[in-house]
């Protein structure tokens, strides 16, 4: 059985995180556990082969749902056999971009069915970049308590998409927030269907989604903030250093370089990073990533801003997060640095540990937005 609870290796880390969304709605602990109880670590087709069939059977359960009229069972079943689709494509590499173009939309299938029933409202949207255009969703808040909204945008990291860290930011509609998710470069539909590489610099999407947002009459103008998790350790800070319509700033994990603190820190994530910036080799990706910086920037971050990480996070370097939150120019500041094991958090986005991390977050955040 894989080992999702105190995991060794990839195939467990990529499920806990999984697991952690599945506590919001992305699937459910039991099914996931029982999914791979008879997988040895190691044996990626056999993890595949799991996922997609979970993925099946639990997407046509929700369909059966949605025929006898049942629509709240049905989306939760959507959203579940969203997450399994997810899993079913995390190790693909490449090679097999075709697959994994495949598994995204019919994850993408699956939220969107699911979505039309939530409660509060889930709209598909469209934001404009240039030539680009970047799909996302605008996300109600409930029982929200002002007439205009105060307002989230969450970008999601490497491999994350929309349709996945909805789970990971629903606490934020929850609390009162309205939500914007955008697959930006690198990421989601931009990544999996148009072929839109990541890039350095992020302010550019990063402007355009907030040129959307700020054309929305429901939002508070004066009450919006920026939310990045993992890569978007890089990708959040990247635009708060150029926006200075926001209020506040969540750094969920840091990252100073991409290059040290993530490509040459875990080798494992190097076809992943090669991907996302087009299908590159990696004697070009570590030129192409030289840009992916904060160096000089960051000190431009005003705002307030409260950064965590993971003192043992594999997949990025705590001391990256360490030196990108004491070269951030704000003078309200902090920095949290999950170290005990007994509390957990210690793992990358402390996927472990949401059941403290998150209430932590969101109660800074209603106090500075």
């Amino acid at each position: 059985m894989i080992d999702f609870l105190f995991p060794t290796e990839g195939m467990g880390s990529q499920t806990l995180r999984t697991v952690a969304e599945a506590a919001f709605g992305g699937g459910d602990v039991f099914e996931i556990s029982r999914v791979l109880k008879d997988i040895k670590p190691g044996d990626k087709d056999a993890f595949e082969q799991a996922w997609i069939d979970k993925a099946e059977e639990t997407e046509a359960r929700a369909k059966k749902a949605e025929a006898a009229g049942h629509t709240r069972t049905a989306m939760k079943y959507f959203y579940a056999a969203n997450q399994y689709w997810r899993m079913s494509d995390v190790l693909l590499t490449i090679e097999r971009n075709d697959d994994k173009r495949e598994r995204f939309l019919k994850s993408q299938e699956c939220f969107q069915a699911g979505a039309k029933y939530n409660d509060p409202k889930i709209e598909v949207i469209e934001v404009p970049c240039g030539d680009e255009v970047y799909e996302g969703y605008f996300c109600h808040p409930r029982n929200p308590t002002s007439e205009k909204w105060p307002t989230v945008f969450f970008i999601g990291g490497a491999d994350a998409f929309a349709e996945e860290i909805y789970f990971g930011g629903s606490e934020l509609c929850e609390r009162g927030y309205a939500m914007l998710l955008v697959d930006t470069p690198g990421r989601g539909s931009s990544m999996y269907v148009k072929n839109i590489p990541t890039r350095a610099d992020y302010e550019v999407p990063g402007k355009a989604c907030f040129d959307y947002l700020f054309s929305r009459p429901e939002i508070d103008p004066d009450r919006v903030a920026l939310m990045g998790i993992s890569m978007a350790g890089y990708y959040a800070p990247r635009v708060a250093a150029f926006e200075d319509r926001i209020k506040a700033l969540i750094s969920w994990c840091g990252c100073y370089s991409i290059l040290d603190d993530l490509y040459l820190h875990y080798d494992h994530l190097q076809p992943t990073v090669q991907r996302l910036l087009g299908g590159v080799t990696d004697e070009e990706a570590k030129v192409l990533l030289k840009e992916f910086s904060m160096e000089g920037l960051a000190q431009n971050i005003k705002v307030p801003t409260i950064m965590t990480h993971g003192s043992m996070d594999k997949l990025m370097d705590v001391e990256g997060a360490k030196k990108l939150f004491n070269e951030i120019g704000a003078e309200d500041k902090t920095l949290h640095i999950y170290d005990d094991p007994k509390e957990g958090g210690t793992v990358h986005c402390s996927h472990d540990c949401w059941v403290h991390q998150m209430p932590m977050l969101m109660d800074w955040l209603e106090d500075h937005v």
